[in-house]
């Protein structure tokens, strides 16, 4: 079964470079851990958009995503508060902050 991660992110606007519409369920895009960036060059690792609350007045939002691939990550990488980005080719599409169960806040 492949990797399931929730995630804080800010949606990069295409002004500065990021995609020209909002997020939504079923985007594929690749993920990179900015601590991990010599590991990313090495291996990409590609991921489906699932599930997406996401607030475009403040680019902000929170979603799910799973990795397409079951082929496992090391434990540290999906520890509460690294830090990601998702990318489409070269182009940094969101910033964002994984969070666990544990880390959600009652609206």
């Amino acid at each position: 079964m492949s990797t399931k991660l929730r995630f804080n992110f800010i949606w990069v606007p295409s002004s500065l470079g990021g995609h020209n519409g909002e997020p939504y369920e079923g985007l594929r895009t690749t993920i990179r851990w900015q601590k991990y960036l010599n590991e990313f060059l090495q291996c990409a690792r590609d991921v489906q958009w699932e599930t997406i609350d996401f607030d475009p007045m403040g680019s902000q939002g929170e979603a799910t995503c799973r990795l397409t691939s079951d082929e496992p990550l090391p434990s540290e990488w999906l520890k509460n508060g690294e830090l990601i980005e998702m990318l489409n080719g070269y182009r940094v599409l969101a910033i964002g902050r994984i969070f666990t169960e544990a880390d959600i806040k009652p609206r």
